[in-house]
């Protein structure tokens, strides 16, 4: 259904095109402008032709596939501006082949432009006068194309999953892991890594990163250690929100807020992708999409000019600029490839990689079992443990484990060192014992029971303490043990009166001396930082796209538009138009200027043609034809059209280099003229001899 607003809104914008604009428009469908005239007048006449049945239809029909391509991003991409479809399509089309058909659908009523408040910035808008009639057309799959893989992937399926992290874990906790100045793990730790994780030292440096990037290691005297407390949080997050955290870190450090922006959007990507697949180009135009449905600074023009001012005060912090949302997602396609979040499905007809999600991932998200019998001991104190555990539950396995070997059933082994590390952490052999026995169908072997046992002995025969240690008199021991807020802090208790506390000696003490009633003894003045961690950002589940009905995708690999645009009816209606134009009294000038109309799908019909007002106007110019070069850049500098231009440059394939932008300034000298031109998406600045151009595109509009 038409909506008045939007029409009374496109209205006043043609209204307020520059007259220059707006009488080219006008005497292109209406003819010459009789003098006096009025201009909502003539903006209501304009409206009229567009709601002609007739020629709305022929507008329909004269769309081919880059049209509908053009208009699709527009009708789904809120507030797409044109340096936004730029980059949009740019691995499809030529700068100048977009701008140029973005300037075509401008001048053929399809399209309008539409300021953002009070910025210079412009956003794509479709004519809401033929909204109803192209809405047919504009489906996700025009710009976001399944594939057709002709040639399958044989490639070893390799994915993240809890069981390859816990045996990533248990190594450092065991062994530790230095790297280099530049990140890189360092030789020693790289080989060792290899033995245990064959084949997958790209993947491992990559997860190094990341956890380094996410707070889940620190560096300490030697080497990188585990922060447990952060990795425990960690752990209890959903696989696939660990996945996406570790993709995004895997590049750099991120802010929280980028770092929530980053994982969200891959969760997003990650559940849009169909059965079939995607290409690395419409992965990067699907982030565009994601990014711009999630954006929270959307200008919506139904807002009061209050509401909007509230809307651009809001924090922008997790807002995703598209343009930034494709670059990301292009620099995480290697990541989420490298850890088997991504796998590569094979080859379409063109040798162009198809991506699909990895198809267990959200199996992984499914085991739903609360204590699997999953782990075999032997009598050699060898612990297999096969997939079906989480994370969370793995990792208080894995701290009395040191891995020996990781795959589908990953092997490790309990010794003296791994039980030592894990009484350090404060358990004790009845821990160790209560957690094997969780997972297994079988008692565990007496001799694993009483090495253990031995070991612990051992381990608390001779005892380093370190940290804060409590002594009071005979008079206030009695106090200190039946205080509450002074016991849950007792590690050990030395000898009478004299207390081990578990309080780290990074801690402000003084806030536990006031909680305990021992402000007798004084105030111990400590300028130490506070032990909370900062919690990982709350990311929710990724949305998929195609199950959202604005969004729906329909089950093709191409443009699908035959069923509502009628190509063969379009040739046919172009040809008569051409006759009649050459059935016409002209001049050869007024034929060709016609005749380009024509080329360009801007006469709809034969009353078009004989009302038509033929004002010759050169678009193009050679390189011999110094003053037409040169006319054009004024004239397009005069009313700040775009430009393409070509200089005698070698680019690749032995082609000439061009350039799409601005004319900033014309500077004329005694034998030519240099112009400043402004290159686009870049805003390079170049300074241009007019003579040395070998050709020369106006783009209108």
């Amino acid at each position: 259904m038409i909506d008045k607003n939007s029409i009374d809104d496109w209205c006043n914008i043609i209204s307020s095109l520059p007259d220059e604009n707006f009488f080219e428009i006008i005497r292109l469908y209406l003819g010459e402008v009789k003098t006096p005239y009025n201009k909502h007048r003539l903006v209501e006449q304009l409206a009229s032709f567009i709601r002609n049945e007739k020629n709305l239809e022929t507008i329909i029909c004269f769309l081919d596939e880059f049209d509908i391509k053009i208009l699709t991003a527009i009708h789904f991409i809120p507030n797409a501006t044109t340096k936004l479809l730029a980059d949009f399509f740019i691995k499809d089309y030529s700068l100048s082949d977009i701008y140029s058909q973005i300037s075509n659908l401008t001048l053929r009523l399809l399209i309008y432009s539409e300021k953002a408040g009070d910025s210079e910035k412009k956003y794509l808008r479709i004519n809401p006068l033929v909204l109803d009639k192209l809405e047919p057309l504009l489906k996700i799959s025009n710009i976001l194309m399944e594939e057709q893989v002709v040639s399958y992937s044989m490639e070893d399926v390799f994915c993240l999953s809890p069981d390859f992290l816990a045996a990533f874990i248990s190594y450092i906790h065991t062994n530790g892991c230095s790297c280099k100045q530049d990140g890189t793990i360092k030789k020693n730790d790289a080989n060792k890594l290899e033995k245990v994780f064959p084949g997958k030292g790209a993947c491992l440096q990559s997860l190094f990163t990341a956890f380094i990037n996410l707070h889940l290691l620190f560096e300490g005297e030697k080497t990188y250690e585990l922060d447990k407390k952060r990795l425990e949080m960690f752990a209890e997050l959903d696989a696939s929100k660990q996945y996406a955290l570790l993709c995004a870190a895997s590049s750099s450090r991120l802010s929280r807020d980028g770092l929530k922006k980053e994982a969200q959007l891959f969760l997003d990507c990650i559940s849009s992708i169909p059965e079939n697949g995607y290409s690395r180009s419409t992965l990067i135009k699907l982030a565009f999409l994601v990014a711009s449905k999630s954006s929270d600074t959307v200008f919506d023009k139904k807002k009061s000019r209050f509401s909007q001012i509230l809307e651009a005060a809001k924090p922008k912090s997790l807002s995703l600029d598209d343009v930034q949302a494709g670059n990301i997602i292009d620099r995480m396609i290697d990541f989420a490839v490298e850890f088997g979040l991504l796998q590569k499905k094979g080859l379409n007809a063109d040798g162009t990689e198809v991506f699909i999600p990895y198809p267990l991932l959200k199996e992984q998200e499914n085991q739903s079992l609360q204590n699997p019998k999953v782990v075999n001991i032997e009598s050699t104190f060898t612990v297999t443990i096969m997939p079906a555990l989480s994370l969370s539950k793995l990792l208080n396995l894995v701290y009395f484990l040191s891995v020996k070997s990781s795959g589908i059933v990953s092997e490790y082994e309990i010794n003296r060192q791994t039980v030592s590390l894990y009484f350090d952490m404060g358990f004790t052999p009845d821990d160790i014992f209560s957690e094997l026995e969780k997972y297994t169908y079988y008692d565990l072997p007496q001799n694993l029971k009483i090495s253990i046992a031995d070991w612990y002995n051992s381990y608390t025969s001779a005892m380093i303490y370190h940290g804060y240690v409590l002594k009071v008199s005979e008079a206030n021991v009695t106090f200190v043990e039946n205080n509450p807020n002074i016991k849950k802090y007792i590690k050990e208790k030395l000898a009478d009166g004299i207390y081990l506390l578990n309080i780290p000696d990074t801690v402000d003490i003084s806030i536990f001396i006031k909680s305990s009633g021992l402000e007798f003894m004084g105030k111990i003045n400590n300028s130490s930082q506070n032990e909370e961690r900062v919690p990982f950002p709350l990311l929710r589940n990724g949305i998929n796209l195609a199950l959202s009905k604005e969004l729906e995708l329909s089950k093709v690999s191409k443009v699908s538009t035959e069923t509502a645009v009628n190509y063969s009816k379009a040739s046919e209606l172009l040809n008569n138009l051409r006759k009649e134009l050459e059935a016409m009294k002209l001049s050869d000038n007024q034929k060709e200027s016609l005749m380009n109309r024509l080329r360009n799908r801007l006469i709809l019909s034969k009353e078009q043609l004989e009302i038509a007002s033929v004002r010759t106007e050169i678009l193009e110019a050679d390189g011999m034809d110094y003053a037409g070069k040169l006319r054009l850049f004024e004239a397009a500098m005069k009313s700040q059209d775009m430009l393409e231009i070509t200089l005698p440059h070698y680019v690749q394939n032995g082609q000439y280099c061009t350039w799409v932008g601005k004319a900033l300034g014309i500077t004329k000298e005694y034998a030519d003229a240099i112009v400043r031109f402004e290159v686009q998406p870049s805003a390079d600045i170049l300074n241009v001899f007019v003579s040395k151009v070998t050709h020369i595109r106006r783009l209108r509009f």
